[in-house]
């Protein structure tokens, strides 16, 4: 994995866990699933505070799929990567 990569990854997991703290009012750990910490409500509220603020699209079902905040910011990381090319094709 490149660094450039590790970074994004980083960010997005960094940024996650940010909004997990800004719904739930507690620090999680990111290798637990958001349902040890929260209830479905609680996602809906960190899926909106996501699209908000990065534009992320996530659903409570996502959330509930992944087993783990980092793997949930892989799974964001992906969707960003893709979105970026999609914008890159779309300029050329």
């Amino acid at each position: 994995m490149s660094i450039e990569r590790v970074h994004l990854h980083e960010e997005i997991l960094s940024a996650i866990l940010d909004l997990a703290y800004e719904v739930l009012g507690m620090r999680c750990d990111p290798q637990r699933n958001f349902f040890e910490y929260g209830d479905s409500l609680a996602a809906t509220q960190l899926c909106h505070r996501a699209a908000d603020r990065y534009g992320w699209s996530m659903s409570a079902r996502d959330i509930f799929g992944w087993e783990s905040f980092d793997l949930l910011a892989g799974a964001v990381e992906r969707d960003e990567a893709g979105r970026r090319a999609q914008e890159q094709k779309d300029e050329t």
